[in-house]
């Protein structure tokens, strides 16, 4: 008689991270570091002012990116991250999208008139089936 041996799992120790709690923190650190990135970028651009008239009278002058706090120009850093984001996923759903709908089309095209074809020679013939399934009846 042969006796079954039972091994316990390896389990984590304590206190331990889960891996996705460390892939969540890791993804956190790089989008914290593309901020951090898009803000210097922002402070690197040009200093040219922004002058905004309606009818030749000025509303706002001398704006530019080198007036603006520190502070809004991580907001604006932050807002081209989340704009990129949401570009890279709006951007391949519309594209899946789009080949849907050319697929459709595509098979509405070409597999209509051939289904209709098909109907249409299946009633043209249907005489002759029914000619050769009495023949193999009798023959049978």
């Amino acid at each position: 008689m042969s006796q079954a041996t039972l091994t316990p799992l390896t389990t984590r120790a304590s206190g331990g991270r889960s891996s996705w709690t460390t892939a969540l923190l890791i993804l956190m650190a790089l989008g914290l570091m593309v901020v951090v990135a898009l803000a210097l970028t922002v402070n690197a651009l040009p200093t040219t002012p922004l002058h905004v008239s309606f009818d030749g009278e000025p509303v706002w002058s001398s704006m530019g990116l080198a007036q603006m706090p520190p502070a809004h120009k991580v907001v604006l850093a932050a807002v081209i991250l989340v704009s990129l984001l949401a570009a890279m996923v709006v951007l391949p759903v519309a594209l899946l999208l789009g080949a849907l709908a050319l697929a459709a089309i595509v098979l509405s095209v070409v597999a209509l008139p051939l289904l209709i074809a098909a109907l249409v020679l299946a009633v043209v013939l249907s005489p002759l089936w029914l000619l050769l399934w009495l023949v193999w009846r009798a023959v049978a």
